[in-house]
């Protein structure tokens, strides 16, 4: 449960109210009401006048009068000074709750502060990871100058490969119209031997190309 917050003025009224009410002497009466009771027989002794003995008594009761009005006094001072210490404390009370919610002001924007630095720093850890991939796909491919050299063999192969072909192809046709010509040249040569020496006389005179 809340403590009831008391402003200065309702402090010093509850102060006034239990010294009024508990300062007592005798017991069970209330200062002012006793120096009042003291007052009052010391003026009704004084209007009753008399012998010796009743100046005794006036004499006796101007004295617990003055003792009782010096005890009064002495506790109006106390209670004086009970609330000029009150409204120090009460004023030291109100700076300290002013600081302590200052303070507490500071750690909120501290708290926001160090909130958004957390978010920047979680965005910054994604990006580096991220990064962090991007490098790893990098590193496992070839570079560009590796690529272009292979792709550069490559081609100087088919290149040598494509001269080669047309080299073979050539030298195929070469032996395509030679095997072509020996075939004509052994079917002349069946020919010839089947019609008689004059033919074989005349296939004699060719050539086969090497």
């Amino acid at each position: 449960m809340a403590a009831i917050k008391l402003t200065p003025a309702e402090e010093d009224a509850i102060i006034k109210q239990r010294y009024l009410t508990q300062m007592t002497v005798p017991k069970g009466n209330l200062p002012l009401k006793v120096l009042t009771k003291k007052l009052l027989q010391l003026l009704d002794q004084l209007d009753k006048g008399g012998d010796a003995s009743a100046e005794q008594e006036v004499a006796r009761l101007y004295k617990e009068f003055l003792r009782e009005a010096g005890q009064t006094e002495l506790h109006a001072r106390k209670l004086n000074a009970i609330i000029e210490a009150n409204k120090r404390e009460q004023g030291s009370y109100t700076q300290k709750q002013q600081e302590l919610e200052e303070a507490i002001e500071q750690t909120k924007r501290e708290i926001e502060d160090k909130k958004q630095e957390l978010a920047r720093a979680k965005l910054v850890l994604g990006q580096n990871e991220q990064y962090e991939v991007l490098r790893h796909h990098i590193m496992e491919n070839p570079s560009r100058e590796v690529t272009q050299a292979a792709v550069d063999s490559e081609l100087k192969l088919m290149a040598e490969a494509k001269v080669e072909g047309g080299r073979i192809a050539q030298l195929m046709e070469r032996r395509r119209k030679q095997f072509s010509l020996l075939f004509y040249v052994i079917e002349e040569l069946q020919r010839t031997a089947d019609g008689g020496p004059e033919e074989l006389a005349g296939v004699d005179g060719m050539e086969v190309d090497a």
